[in-house]
Protein backbone atom coordinates (compact mmCIF):
# COMPACT_ATOMS: atom_id res chain seq x y z
CA UNK A 1 0.00 0.00 0.00
CA UNK A 2 2.90 2.35 0.67
CA UNK A 3 4.07 2.57 -3.02
CA UNK A 4 0.53 3.36 -4.11
CA UNK A 5 0.31 6.13 -1.54
CA UNK A 6 3.65 7.53 -2.68
CA UNK A 7 2.35 7.59 -6.30
CA UNK A 8 -0.75 9.51 -5.26
CA UNK A 9 1.34 12.00 -3.36
CA UNK A 10 3.60 12.51 -6.41
CA UNK A 11 0.61 13.00 -8.74
CA UNK A 12 -0.94 15.53 -6.37
CA UNK A 13 2.15 17.68 -6.70
CA UNK A 14 1.93 17.82 -10.56
CA UNK A 15 0.28 21.00 -11.86
CA UNK A 16 -3.23 20.41 -13.34
CA UNK A 17 -2.30 21.67 -16.80
CA UNK A 18 0.63 19.36 -17.07
CA UNK A 19 -1.55 16.48 -15.86
CA UNK A 20 -4.07 17.27 -18.60
CA UNK A 21 -1.35 17.15 -21.22
CA UNK A 22 -0.19 13.76 -19.94
CA UNK A 23 -3.74 12.35 -20.14
CA UNK A 24 -4.23 13.66 -23.67
CA UNK A 25 -0.92 12.13 -24.73
CA UNK A 26 -1.79 8.75 -23.28
CA UNK A 27 -5.21 8.79 -25.02
CA UNK A 28 -3.62 9.67 -28.38
CA UNK A 29 -1.08 6.89 -28.00
CA UNK A 30 -3.80 4.33 -27.19
CA UNK A 31 -5.89 5.49 -30.14
CA UNK A 32 -2.94 5.14 -32.47
CA UNK A 33 -2.22 1.62 -31.25
CA UNK A 34 -5.85 0.51 -31.58
CA UNK A 35 -6.20 2.05 -35.04
CA UNK A 36 -3.04 0.29 -36.16
CA UNK A 37 -4.33 -3.02 -34.93
CA UNK A 38 -7.66 -2.52 -36.70
CA UNK A 39 -5.89 -1.68 -39.94
CA UNK A 40 -3.77 -4.83 -39.67
CA UNK A 41 -6.88 -6.94 -39.09
CA UNK A 42 -8.63 -5.34 -42.07
CA UNK A 43 -5.60 -5.98 -44.25
CA UNK A 44 -5.54 -9.65 -43.28
CA UNK A 45 -9.25 -9.99 -43.95
CA UNK A 46 -8.83 -8.43 -47.36
CA UNK A 47 -6.03 -10.82 -48.20
CA UNK A 48 -8.18 -13.78 -47.11
CA UNK A 49 -11.06 -12.55 -49.28
CA UNK A 50 -8.73 -12.29 -52.25
CA UNK A 51 -7.41 -15.80 -51.60
CA UNK A 52 -10.92 -17.22 -51.37
CA UNK A 53 -11.96 -15.43 -54.54
CA UNK A 54 -8.93 -16.80 -56.34
CA UNK A 55 -9.66 -20.34 -55.05
CA UNK A 56 -13.24 -20.11 -56.26
CA UNK A 57 -12.09 -19.13 -59.70
CA UNK A 58 -9.30 -21.74 -59.78
CA UNK A 59 -10.27 -25.18 -61.13
CA UNK A 60 -8.54 -28.51 -61.59
CA UNK A 61 -9.34 -31.78 -63.39
CA UNK A 62 -10.72 -34.76 -61.44
CA UNK A 63 -12.16 -38.14 -62.50
CA UNK A 64 -15.96 -38.66 -62.44
CA UNK A 65 -17.94 -41.89 -62.96
CA UNK A 66 -20.39 -41.61 -65.88
CA UNK A 67 -22.35 -44.75 -64.92
CA UNK A 68 -22.77 -47.05 -61.95
CA UNK A 69 -19.93 -49.47 -61.26
CA UNK A 70 -20.79 -52.37 -58.95
CA UNK A 71 -18.56 -53.56 -56.15
CA UNK A 72 -15.97 -56.04 -57.44
CA UNK A 73 -16.47 -55.01 -61.07
CA UNK A 74 -13.59 -54.04 -63.32
CA UNK A 75 -13.98 -50.34 -64.09
CA UNK A 76 -14.29 -49.82 -67.87
CA UNK A 77 -12.74 -46.77 -69.50
CA UNK A 78 -16.07 -45.68 -70.95
CA UNK A 79 -17.44 -45.30 -67.40
CA UNK A 80 -14.94 -42.53 -66.59
CA UNK A 81 -14.40 -38.93 -67.63
CA UNK A 82 -12.47 -35.89 -66.35
CA UNK A 83 -14.17 -32.65 -65.36
CA UNK A 84 -12.85 -29.32 -64.08
CA UNK A 85 -14.24 -28.24 -60.72
CA UNK A 86 -13.25 -25.70 -58.08
CA UNK A 87 -10.11 -26.64 -56.24
CA UNK A 88 -11.73 -26.13 -52.82
CA UNK A 89 -14.31 -28.84 -53.66
CA UNK A 90 -11.79 -31.51 -54.66
CA UNK A 91 -11.30 -34.32 -52.07
CA UNK A 92 -7.75 -34.94 -50.96
CA UNK A 93 -7.58 -38.45 -52.53
CA UNK A 94 -9.49 -37.69 -55.75
CA UNK A 95 -8.07 -39.16 -58.97
CA UNK A 96 -6.88 -36.69 -61.58
CA UNK A 97 -6.52 -39.07 -64.56
CA UNK A 98 -8.86 -41.74 -66.01
CA UNK A 99 -5.89 -43.98 -66.78
CA UNK A 100 -5.36 -44.50 -63.05
CA UNK A 101 -8.80 -46.10 -62.58
CA UNK A 102 -9.49 -47.79 -65.95
CA UNK A 103 -9.06 -51.56 -65.69
CA UNK A 104 -8.89 -51.50 -61.89
CA UNK A 105 -11.34 -53.41 -59.67
CA UNK A 106 -13.86 -51.33 -57.72
CA UNK A 107 -13.43 -51.96 -54.01
CA UNK A 108 -16.79 -50.34 -53.30
CA UNK A 109 -19.73 -49.51 -55.52
CA UNK A 110 -19.27 -46.23 -57.43
CA UNK A 111 -22.40 -44.28 -58.40
CA UNK A 112 -22.71 -42.34 -61.63
CA UNK A 113 -21.91 -38.64 -61.24
CA UNK A 114 -19.59 -39.03 -58.24
CA UNK A 115 -15.87 -38.31 -57.96
CA UNK A 116 -13.69 -41.42 -58.15
CA UNK A 117 -11.20 -41.49 -55.28
CA UNK A 118 -8.24 -43.66 -54.48
CA UNK A 119 -10.17 -45.44 -51.70
CA UNK A 120 -12.72 -46.66 -54.31
CA UNK A 121 -10.08 -48.88 -55.95
CA UNK A 122 -8.98 -52.32 -54.78
CA UNK A 123 -5.20 -52.78 -54.48
CA UNK A 124 -3.50 -53.88 -57.69
CA UNK A 125 -3.31 -57.68 -57.90
CA UNK A 126 -6.12 -58.19 -55.39
CA UNK A 127 -9.48 -59.39 -56.75
CA UNK A 128 -12.78 -59.10 -54.97
CA UNK A 129 -14.39 -62.47 -54.18
CA UNK A 130 -17.41 -63.74 -56.09
CA UNK A 131 -19.48 -63.69 -52.91
CA UNK A 132 -19.21 -59.89 -52.83
CA UNK A 133 -21.32 -59.80 -56.00
CA UNK A 134 -24.27 -61.12 -53.99
CA UNK A 135 -26.26 -58.56 -52.01
CA UNK A 136 -27.20 -59.58 -48.48
CA UNK A 137 -30.20 -61.90 -48.43
CA UNK A 138 -29.81 -63.00 -52.08
CA UNK A 139 -28.79 -66.39 -53.49
CA UNK A 140 -26.84 -67.39 -56.63
CA UNK A 141 -28.48 -69.90 -58.98
CA UNK A 142 -27.11 -71.19 -62.31
CA UNK A 143 -28.98 -72.64 -65.29
CA UNK A 144 -28.11 -73.45 -68.88
CA UNK A 145 -28.71 -71.24 -71.93
CA UNK A 146 -27.73 -71.25 -75.59
CA UNK A 147 -27.57 -68.70 -78.40
CA UNK A 148 -31.34 -68.67 -78.77
CA UNK A 149 -32.34 -68.64 -75.12
CA UNK A 150 -29.42 -66.47 -73.96
CA UNK A 151 -29.86 -63.48 -76.34
CA UNK A 152 -27.02 -64.63 -78.65
CA UNK A 153 -24.38 -64.03 -75.98
CA UNK A 154 -25.13 -60.34 -75.40
CA UNK A 155 -26.01 -61.10 -71.79
CA UNK A 156 -23.03 -60.25 -69.55
CA UNK A 157 -22.36 -59.81 -65.81
CA UNK A 158 -24.56 -57.02 -64.36
CA UNK A 159 -27.09 -57.28 -67.23
CA UNK A 160 -30.76 -57.11 -66.23
CA UNK A 161 -33.14 -59.69 -67.73
CA UNK A 162 -36.63 -61.15 -67.50
CA UNK A 163 -36.84 -64.97 -67.36
CA UNK A 164 -39.65 -66.55 -69.40
CA UNK A 165 -40.87 -70.16 -69.26
CA UNK A 166 -42.11 -71.93 -72.43
CA UNK A 167 -44.35 -75.01 -72.12
CA UNK A 168 -46.55 -77.02 -74.47
CA UNK A 169 -46.43 -77.58 -78.22
CA UNK A 170 -48.18 -76.19 -81.30
CA UNK A 171 -51.48 -74.56 -80.42
CA UNK A 172 -51.09 -75.40 -76.72
CA UNK A 173 -47.81 -73.49 -76.36
CA UNK A 174 -47.73 -71.05 -73.43
CA UNK A 175 -45.02 -68.53 -72.49
CA UNK A 176 -45.00 -66.28 -69.47
CA UNK A 177 -42.41 -64.46 -67.32
CA UNK A 178 -41.63 -66.31 -64.11
CA UNK A 179 -39.13 -63.70 -62.80
CA UNK A 180 -38.75 -59.99 -63.59
CA UNK A 181 -35.73 -57.63 -63.59
CA UNK A 182 -33.21 -60.26 -62.52
CA UNK A 183 -29.53 -59.34 -62.28
CA UNK A 184 -26.96 -61.54 -64.04
CA UNK A 185 -23.91 -61.87 -61.80
CA UNK A 186 -21.88 -64.29 -63.95
CA UNK A 187 -21.78 -65.89 -67.38
CA UNK A 188 -19.99 -69.23 -67.66
CA UNK A 189 -17.20 -68.87 -65.08
CA UNK A 190 -16.69 -65.09 -65.43
CA UNK A 191 -18.26 -62.61 -63.03
CA UNK A 192 -16.59 -59.46 -64.39
CA UNK A 193 -17.55 -57.62 -67.55
CA UNK A 194 -14.42 -57.10 -69.69
CA UNK A 195 -13.75 -53.34 -70.06
CA UNK A 196 -14.58 -51.88 -73.46
CA UNK A 197 -16.07 -55.13 -74.81
CA UNK A 198 -18.33 -54.63 -77.84
CA UNK A 199 -18.71 -58.18 -79.25
CA UNK A 200 -21.08 -60.81 -77.89
CA UNK A 201 -19.62 -63.69 -75.92
CA UNK A 202 -21.80 -66.85 -76.21
CA UNK A 203 -22.44 -68.56 -72.89
CA UNK A 204 -23.57 -72.04 -71.98
CA UNK A 205 -24.86 -71.01 -68.56
CA UNK A 206 -25.70 -67.91 -66.55
CA UNK A 207 -25.78 -67.27 -62.81
CA UNK A 208 -28.44 -64.97 -61.38
CA UNK A 209 -28.99 -63.32 -58.00
CA UNK A 210 -32.45 -64.13 -56.61
CA UNK A 211 -34.24 -64.29 -53.29
CA UNK A 212 -34.68 -67.73 -51.66
CA UNK A 213 -38.37 -67.79 -52.65
CA UNK A 214 -37.55 -66.84 -56.27
CA UNK A 215 -34.88 -69.56 -56.27
CA UNK A 216 -37.52 -72.20 -55.53
CA UNK A 217 -39.81 -70.69 -58.16
CA UNK A 218 -37.01 -70.74 -60.73
CA UNK A 219 -36.07 -74.35 -59.92
CA UNK A 220 -39.64 -75.47 -60.57
CA UNK A 221 -39.59 -73.64 -63.91
CA UNK A 222 -36.23 -75.21 -64.82
CA UNK A 223 -37.57 -78.73 -64.29
CA UNK A 224 -40.90 -78.23 -66.08
CA UNK A 225 -40.18 -75.88 -69.01
CA UNK A 226 -37.63 -74.32 -71.31
CA UNK A 227 -36.29 -70.98 -70.08
CA UNK A 228 -35.63 -67.91 -72.23
CA UNK A 229 -33.93 -64.62 -71.29
CA UNK A 230 -35.09 -61.20 -72.50
CA UNK A 231 -32.49 -58.46 -72.11
CA UNK A 232 -33.43 -55.13 -70.50
CA UNK A 233 -32.00 -51.64 -70.88
CA UNK A 234 -29.52 -51.04 -68.07
CA UNK A 235 -31.70 -48.24 -66.66
CA UNK A 236 -35.04 -50.06 -67.07
CA UNK A 237 -36.25 -51.61 -63.81
CA UNK A 238 -40.00 -51.53 -64.50
CA UNK A 239 -41.48 -54.80 -63.14
CA UNK A 240 -43.62 -57.06 -65.32
CA UNK A 241 -46.35 -59.46 -64.22
CA UNK A 242 -45.01 -62.94 -63.41
CA UNK A 243 -46.64 -66.30 -62.78
CA UNK A 244 -45.84 -69.64 -61.20
CA UNK A 245 -44.98 -72.39 -63.69
CA UNK A 246 -47.74 -74.65 -62.31
CA UNK A 247 -50.44 -72.29 -63.65
CA UNK A 248 -49.29 -72.87 -67.23
CA UNK A 249 -50.34 -76.53 -67.18
CA UNK A 250 -53.98 -77.52 -67.78
CA UNK A 251 -55.62 -79.56 -65.01
CA UNK A 252 -56.47 -83.00 -66.51
CA UNK A 253 -59.19 -85.21 -64.94
CA UNK A 254 -58.06 -88.22 -62.97
CA UNK A 255 -58.31 -91.33 -65.19
CA UNK A 256 -59.92 -94.51 -63.78
CA UNK A 257 -58.16 -97.72 -64.69
CA UNK A 258 -60.26 -100.17 -66.72
CA UNK A 259 -58.93 -102.98 -64.57
CA UNK A 260 -60.42 -101.51 -61.46
CA UNK A 261 -63.74 -103.08 -60.46
CA UNK A 262 -66.41 -100.85 -58.97
CA UNK A 263 -67.07 -101.31 -55.30
CA UNK A 264 -70.46 -103.04 -54.81
CA UNK A 265 -73.07 -101.27 -52.71
CA UNK A 266 -73.46 -102.48 -49.13
CA UNK A 267 -75.90 -105.38 -48.55
CA UNK A 268 -78.96 -104.18 -46.69
CA UNK A 269 -79.70 -105.62 -43.29
CA UNK A 270 -82.48 -108.08 -44.17
CA UNK A 271 -83.48 -111.77 -44.19
CA UNK A 272 -80.99 -113.45 -46.48
CA UNK A 273 -83.28 -116.40 -46.91
CA UNK A 274 -85.55 -114.43 -49.22
CA UNK A 275 -82.72 -113.05 -51.39
CA UNK A 276 -80.34 -115.98 -51.77
CA UNK A 277 -80.57 -117.75 -55.11
CA UNK A 278 -82.01 -121.28 -55.14
CA UNK A 279 -79.68 -124.16 -54.66
CA UNK A 280 -78.10 -125.21 -57.91
CA UNK A 281 -77.70 -121.62 -59.24
CA UNK A 282 -74.84 -119.16 -59.17
CA UNK A 283 -75.21 -115.65 -57.82
CA UNK A 284 -75.83 -114.52 -61.41
CA UNK A 285 -78.96 -116.66 -61.62
CA UNK A 286 -77.66 -119.27 -64.07
CA UNK A 287 -78.43 -122.94 -63.08
CA UNK A 288 -75.61 -125.17 -61.94
CA UNK A 289 -74.69 -127.59 -64.68
CA UNK A 290 -74.56 -131.11 -63.17
CA UNK A 291 -73.82 -134.39 -64.94
CA UNK A 292 -76.87 -136.73 -65.37
CA UNK A 293 -76.19 -140.13 -63.79
CA UNK A 294 -77.83 -143.11 -65.66
CA UNK A 295 -80.36 -144.98 -63.60
CA UNK A 296 -79.54 -148.76 -62.86
CA UNK A 297 -81.91 -151.80 -62.49
CA UNK A 298 -82.31 -153.75 -59.28
CA UNK A 299 -80.91 -157.30 -59.27
CA UNK A 300 -82.24 -160.11 -57.03
CA UNK A 301 -80.21 -163.26 -56.61
CA UNK A 302 -82.09 -166.46 -55.97
CA UNK A 303 -80.33 -169.68 -54.92
CA UNK A 304 -81.60 -173.22 -55.09
CA UNK A 305 -78.98 -175.42 -53.64
CA UNK A 306 -75.88 -174.53 -55.62
CA UNK A 307 -77.83 -173.10 -58.49
CA UNK A 308 -77.91 -169.28 -58.78
CA UNK A 309 -80.62 -167.31 -60.58
CA UNK A 310 -80.58 -163.50 -61.04
CA UNK A 311 -83.79 -161.54 -61.36
CA UNK A 312 -83.51 -158.04 -62.80
CA UNK A 313 -86.18 -155.40 -61.93
CA UNK A 314 -86.37 -151.92 -63.43
CA UNK A 315 -86.02 -149.00 -60.92
CA UNK A 316 -88.61 -146.23 -60.78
Amino acid sequence: MQPFRNLLVALSRIPPLFMLLIIIGLAATATTIVTSQIRMIDAKAELEKQRIAEAENTTAAVVFATKDVAEGETIPSDALETRNIQVRKIPADALTSCSIAAGRVAKYGVSAGTIVSQHDLAPIGVSIGFESKLPEGMRALTFGVDNNTGVAGFVAPDSRVDILALVGTAGDTKAWPVLSDVRIIATNQSYQRPPGQTAATPSSCVTVAVTPEDARKLLRAMSASKLYLTLRNEHDHTPVATTDISTLFAKSPVAVSSNTLPIPPPIPNQDFGSTLPPIGEYATGSPIQTATQPRSNYEIEMWSGSKKDVLSLASH
